[in-house]
Formats: C-alpha cells, sequence, structure tokens
C-alpha cells in the first residue's frame, strides 16, 4: 500500500517520532498560578515525555502576576528556549481568559471601541390618543444643521396593516427662548391604532458586562488590540513569531446584544444594498417577510464587518509573519446560534487559516463540529481544530477520552487543543471548567498512547480531501428572513431565548433533522454556505471547489425560500449538465437582492417542470432523501453484514438558542465512517461507537489488497480477503471500541 506525504507506515508505527505529526495535539496550558521556571521545565518535559510537543500557553483566572509585562515575556521566552531547544513548536492564546479582543480590558476601557447595540421601544397607541416621544436625530449628538434631512429616532406604522408611516405632520418647530437650536417635537394623534417604536444606540458600562464586549465591527477596535497584543509579541520575539510560534489561538468571540452596530454600519450597508438602514430599522423586529428582507440584508452586512474588521484583519496579521490564524467562536451549534452570536458563523471560517470549533462536556452527535470543517471544505482551508473536553468533569474516562477524540476526527477534525493542561489545581483553580488531562488527571500515565492515537489519525486524515458526494445547503437566509431576535438575552445562558417565529424555529430544528440523520445512515455531506458559491463551478455535472478540486455529484437545497441569485446560477448550471439536485420542503422565492426575485423563481420553477431536480416535502426527512442518495449515487463501500447505520440519541435541540451548549447528554450507538482521498489512496475511516467490537463484512474496489490501520493499537496489516473478483474485495474488518480504523485501499 503506498503512503502519504504525511503518514507512510512507519511513521504510522512509530508516531511520536515524526515531526510533522507534533501538531495533531496543541494542549492550552492553563498559567493559572504564580508561574516558577523550574516548575515550567518539569511541565514542559513532561509533556514531551508524553509526545504531546507541541501546546499553547494560556493567561487564565488564577494567574497571579502582570500580564503582558516583562515578567510575562520572561515565562514566554522559557518556553520558546526549550521548544527550540527540543525542535518543538508552539502556539499562542492571545488573550487573557477570554473573549478575546479586548487584552485583559485594555481595549474596552476606551468605550468607543466597545460594543454598541441597537434597542428598540415599541408603544402601542390606541387610535384617539395623544402620545409624545423624544425625538433626535438617529445617533444621538446635539441636533442641528441638515435636522430634516437626518434619519430619526422614530418610526410610525399603521397597527392594522404595519405600513410605514411619513412623520410628515407629526413634528412641530420647538423654540428655546434667547437660543438659535432647531429642534421638533415629536406628537402622534390619529383615528387610527398605531405602533411607535423608539430606536437607541446602547453600550454597556465597562463594569456590568462592557469589560469584554469590544466592537467586532470596528477595524479601530481590532487594530488597538493587534497593538496591545500581536504586536508586542512580535517587538519581544521576531525571530521566534512564525518559526517556533506556529499559530495565533483567539478564543469565543461573540456579540454580546442581539443587534450589533457601529458607526461604520450604515455606510457599508449603502455600499452592499444600495439603500440606507436607518429609515427602517425596526423591521429587525416586526414580522413578516417584507421586514424580513430587510433582516436578510441586516445580517448580511454584519457578518460581512464581522469577517473583515476583526478575524480578517488578524488573519492578515498572522499570515504576514508566517503564522496561522485559528478561532472559534459561541454558538456554534445550530441556525440560531449561528445568527444570534456572529450574524454567520460558517463566513468566519474564511477568514481563519485554520477553522476552529468548540466542544463542551463529553457527549457527542452535535453538528457543531461539522459546521466548521464543512466551511473549512468550502472555503479551501485545512488543520481544522477543536477546543475539546472543558466541563467533562474529573470523571472523564480514557474510554471517554478516546471515544471523544476518534468522534472529531471522524467530523474532519485534524488538530485536538485539549481545555486543558492545568498548571496548577490548588484551591478554585480545580473547579475551572474540569477536568486538567494533564498529570493531575487519573489517567495521566496512558496520554502516551492516546496521543500516539491522536498523531496516526492526524497524519490518516491530513494531506488529501474528504470524500463526499453531497453538498447539502445551509439555509441561513431563510432563517433571518424569519429570525426575530430577543433583546435582554445575552450570553452565558444556557437556556436563552426562545425562537418564537415558528418558521425559523423549524429551520432551525429540520436542519438539525436532516443532518443528523444523513449521519446516522452514514451519508456524508459537506454543508455548503452560500458564500462560497465563488468557489465552485458545474463541470461535467459535478460542482468543482476550485480552490480544492473536489468534485461533489449531488446538491440538496432545503428550505430556501431566499437564495443569492449567484447561487442560483450556479445550480442552474449543474442540473442541466446531469448533476444531481434535490429540493426539499420549497422552492426558493427570493434573490438576496429584491430585483433578483423573479429570475431567482424562474430558475427552480423551470427546473421543477422540466424534471432536473428532484423534490421531497419535508426537510427533515433523512430517510427519503438517503434512498435517493443511495439510487444514483451510491458509495463504493458496501457493508453486507454487521452494523452498519449509528443511531444518534439526540438529533436536534430545543426551540431556543442555548448559550452555552453543554453536551454531556449526547451520544451515538453504532459504526460511523467516512471516505478519504489522497491521490490514488482512498481510506475508509470507522469508528465503533459501541461497547463491543464489531465484525463488519464490506465489499469495496481496490486495485490492491485492502489494509486495516488500528489507529489505537498501531498496527497495520493486510484484511481479512473473503473473496475476491474483478478488483472488488469482500474483507471480514473488526473494529474495536470507541477508536479509529481504517481501511486502506488503491484507486483503480
Amino acid at each position: 500500500m503506498k503512503g502519504s506525504d504525511y503518514m507512510n507506515k512507519q511513521d504510522f508505527l512509530n508516531p511520536q517520532a515524526c515531526r510533522g505529526l507534533d501538531e495533531a495535539q496543541s494542549p492550552f496550558w492553563f498559567w493559572n498560578d504564580k508561574l516558577e521556571d523550574e516548575e515550567i521545565l518539569r511541565q514542559l518535559k513532561l509533556m514531551t515525555d508524553a509526545g504531546v510537543t507541541c501546546s499553547t500557553p494560556h493567561a487564565r483566572s488564577g494567574y497571579i502576576g502582570d500580564y503582558m509585562t516583562e515578567d510575562w515575556f520572561s515565562h514566554i521566552q522559557k518556553v520558546i528556549d526549550y521548544k527550540k531547544e527540543h525542535g518543538e513548536p508552539m502556539w499562542l492564546y492571545d488573550e487573557f481568559n477570554w473573549p478575546a479582543g479586548i487584552c485583559n480590558g485594555e481595549v474596552t476601557k476606551d468605550e468607543h471601541l466597545r460594543e454598541r447595540y441597537l434597542y428598540f421601544t415599541r408603544y402601542d397607541v390606541p387610535a384617539n390618543t395623544r402620545f409624545r416621544a423624544h425625538l433626535h436625530p438617529f445617533g444621538g449628538g446635539r441636533p442641528g444643521g441638515n435636522f430634516d434631512a437626518a434619519p430619526k429616532n422614530i418610526f410610525c406604522y399603521d397597527a392594522e396593516t404595519m405600513e410605514q408611516l411619513s412623520l410628515d405632520g407629526m413634528l412641530t418647530p420647538m423654540v428655546i427662548k434667547n437660543m438659535d437650536i432647531p429642534m421638533k417635537e415629536f406628537e402622534l394623534l390619529r383615528d387610527r391604532d398605531t405602533v411607535v417604536y423608539q430606536v437607541q444606540i446602547l453600550m454597556d458600562p465597562y463594569d456590568e458586562g462592557g469589560r469584554g464586549q469590544p466592537n467586532y465591527l470596528k477595524a479601530e477596535a481590532t487594530d488597538t488590540f493587534i497593538h496591545l497584543t500581536y504586536d508586542r509579541y512580535q517587538e519581544r520575539f521576531p525571530d521566534d513569531i512564525g518559526t517556533t510560534i506556529k499559530a495565533f489561538f483567539n478564543d469565543e468571540t461573540r456579540f454580546a446584544h442581539s443587534f450589533p452596530w457601529a458607526d461604520g454600519l450604515p455606510q457599508k450597508f449603502i455600499e452592499m444594498k444600495g439603500y440606507d438602514i436607518r429609515t427602517c430599522l425596526p423591521d429587525l423586529v416586526i414580522p413578516g417577510d417584507k421586514a424580513g428582507r430587510t433582516r436578510c440584508d441586516y445580517y448580511d452586512v454584519v457578518a460581512q464587518m464581522y469577517k473583515e474588521n476583526y478575524h480578517g484583519r488578524l488573519r492578515d496579521w498572522c499570515e504576514s509573519h508566517g503564522m496561522d490564524y485559528t478561532a472559534h467562536l459561541l454558538g456554534e451549534e445550530a441556525l440560531g446560534g449561528h445568527t444570534r452570536y456572529s450574524a454567520d458563523f460558517m463566513r468566519q471560517v474564511d477568514a481563519m487559516t485554520r477553522p476552529g470549533v468548540d466542544h463542551l462536556g463529553k457527549g457527542i452527535g452535535s453538528l457543531n463540529i461539522k459546521f466548521a470543517t464543512s466551511a473549512g471544505e468550502c472555503y479551501g482551508k485545512d488543520g481544522a481544530q477543536v477546543e475539546v473536553f472543558a466541563g467533562c468533569g474529573w470523571d472523564l474516562s480514557f474510554e471517554e477520552y478516546l471515544r471523544m477524540v476518534s468522534w472529531m476526527y471522524l467530523q474532519g477534525i485534524k488538530t485536538i487543543v485539549n481545555h486543558g493542561f492545568f498548571y496548577s489545581i490548588r484551591d478554585e483553580r480545580a473547579k475551572d471548567w474540569p477536568p486538567s488531562e494533564f498529570f493531575q488527571w487519573s489517567h495521566w500515565d496512558k496520554m502516551p498512547q492516546a496521543n500516539a492515537m491522536t498523531r496516526r489519525m492526524y497524519g490518516l486524515l491530513t494531506g488529501g480531501r474528504q470524500e463526499a458526494d453531497l453538498l447539502v445547503y445551509h439555509p441561513i437566509e431563510t432563517f433571518w428572513l424569519h429570525y426575530l431576535g430577543k433583546e435582554g438575552y445575552l450570553t452565558m445562558y444556557q437556556r436563552g431565548p426562545l425562537l418564537e417565529d415558528k418558521r425559523a424555529a423549524r429551520i432551525d430544528r429540520d436542519e438539525q433533522l436532516l443532518l443528523t440523520g444523513l449521519q446516522e445512515r452514514n451519508v456524508d455531506f459537506v454543508s455548503f454556505p452560500s458564500d462560497a458559491t465563488r468557489n465552485f463551478k458545474a463541470e461535467g455535472g459535478k460542482l468543482v471547489n476550485t480552490v480544492t478540486g473536489a468534485r461533489y455529484s449531488v446538491f440538496v437545497l432545503p428550505m430556501a425560500e431566499v437564495i443569492p441569485l449567484e447561487t442560483a446560477k450556479l445550480l442552474d448550471a449543474f442540473a442541466r449538465q446531469g448533476g444531481l439536485l434535490c429540493l426539499m420542503d420549497c422552492l426558493p422565492v427570493y434573490g438576496m437582492r429584491k430585483e433578483d426575485d423573479q429570475q431567482v423563481a424562474a430558475i427552480f420553477e423551470a427546473l421543477k417542470n422540466e424534471g432536473k431536480l428532484c423534490f421531497i416535502d419535508s426537510a427533515a426527512d433523512a430517510e427519503r432523501l438517503t434512498t435517493w442518495v443511495n439510487a444514483v449515487c451510491p458509495s463504493p463501500l458496501t457493508i453486507t453484514s454487521g452494523m452498519s447505520t449509528c443511531k444518534n440519541n439526540h438529533p436536534c435541540y430545543p426551540e431556543w438558542i442555548i448559550d452555552p451548549v453543554m453536551h454531556n447528554d449526547e451520544d451515538l450507538s453504532g459504526v460511523a465512517y467516512i471516505r478519504y482521498r489522497k491521490g490514488s489512496l482512498r481510506e475508509y475511516f470507522f469508528v465503533n461507537f459501541t461497547a463491543e467490537p464489531q465484525t463488519l463484512t464490506v465489499k469495496v474496489p481496490s486495485a490492491a489488497v485492502p489494509e486495516v490501520w488500528d489507529t489505537f493499537a498501531g498496527t497495520a496489516e493486510k484484511a481479512e480477503v473473503l473473496s475476491e473478483r474483478d478488483g472488488v474485495y469482500e474483507l471480514r474488518v473488526t473494529l474495536q471500541p470507541n477508536v479509529g480504523t481504517a481501511l486502506m485501499t488503491e484507486v483503480k
């Protein structure tokens, strides 16, 4: 069996000797006490001896000393010296605790760099009732100059039709004696019921939440963070940035409030959308498709500003200094969290060198990992990492540890970022989202085995590409159309705001049911964000990723009332070339631009009328979709006997936005597998999520006798062949519980 650039058989058998596998594991090393050089060196040697040759020093609660001072840098220098002596890499965590972007609160001391957000107050005014409210130009400031032309903070709607009313006739001049200040008073008196919205731009005080709330939409806030953090590391360690220090890790950024705002947002909105959002701000909280079109535009602009002004600027700095930029966000599990905390979670991955994601608790089976790695696939990224094991508790068993790591690799992860390796568990430190998987853990003596397994999986699944036939559209634009943000809920609520709009709740739920249903049936897929359309072309009845070369035969479009025209045109070309297109629940009726609506609707109506697509009524019907996919695009591998599915006990979340999600009650039972391709080598990566070994009989094509590589035992042997005919092998394969097994074949 041929090897690859990252994993030949010798490296598989002895992975800890291979320097190319060092970044398979890079734990957070919590510096949470008074640091002593002797203890730092002792702990580094413990890691080296266990094979954990990359680590990420992390300023953490309990640290005794001043952050980003000469004392801090002297300890970092001690680590760098050790790493250079031993030929090991390291990453840097770019913050004290989290969220990132504040330099331990230094950035947000400047209130101009703190998060701004919109706050809506609704007044229901009965007919023939006099109503007054304070009127001023939107955004505040002293009234004056072009007062009449400026957008106002008051909006009126007819209560029955919800048509917006002109303020003409409701404004009367105010005269302040001896003062030349042009002002007007708002006064309403109508013979019909009226809805009045007052809109404010607010900011939290520094000591009441504002400390951890930088304005991620504002480039100046990011540049200040870079100056206070990244530039200081560069100044102190110019020869080590990009050599010994391989990456910066940026942690848990999010919008604290539902409607983030920045001074530059109106102009960016006009540039992207062609109209001034300040004239229709209450559309963000008014139900219905008409207002929903404004919501689509708002979240699109916010997502783009977040990407460009925060993550993109950090990535540019890192890449200009020869480093990787990696991050994880908040609310990664489902559409509700994707919108609430980052406007568009998957789009932010495009601004990372290495995709990142978080996973709290010991349960497995959620979609957060798959969303992150799918975005990486679509945007042409590699090296996805996951921060994992926080909140698993000190009773985390070694078997649970292996099970979680194996599932992560099955979802497309490459690097395990342990949360964490605790420098100290003195006093309250032991209660900081435990466990420590370091020397304090009861299973630390087995870490060399776990690390060797992790390195083997990293090597097996690096250097090629996931080979999935299926792209499944991520219908975030349609979710935006219906989603009504809820004021008053900030971060750190395990039970957050309800998804009150029933259509939004259904979209959120049905996407989860569809995707978990596909995974249960071992139909692998890549979740497709429309923003990645620019990376794809239709060619010979396939959708081809022009960045990676990956080719897809099937595209599924669930619950997509809204779809950008560019994506619609791509799918039209794909289907007309013979590509396999399936629509679920509905046909699109809207483009992202109103002027595109008719063309978008016509494209899909024509494809349906001409019989060029499959249509399934329910977007949650994974069974029917699986039947269709297996008929039109069967997998090269067939399980003819033994366990062939993997049951998920928690296929979707309730109808509220959960923050943070603790995965402790989630689990899988069965056998799951994915395909991975490296040139002429095709790997089938299996994980057995049962308590007992599982023996399968499989049929698979191969140009040579397939081999079975056990990632935990470290064995690589010829498969047990039951028969062979015309290059199709029937094999017996036994899978041990909780660990990965690779079936290695060669493509004819």
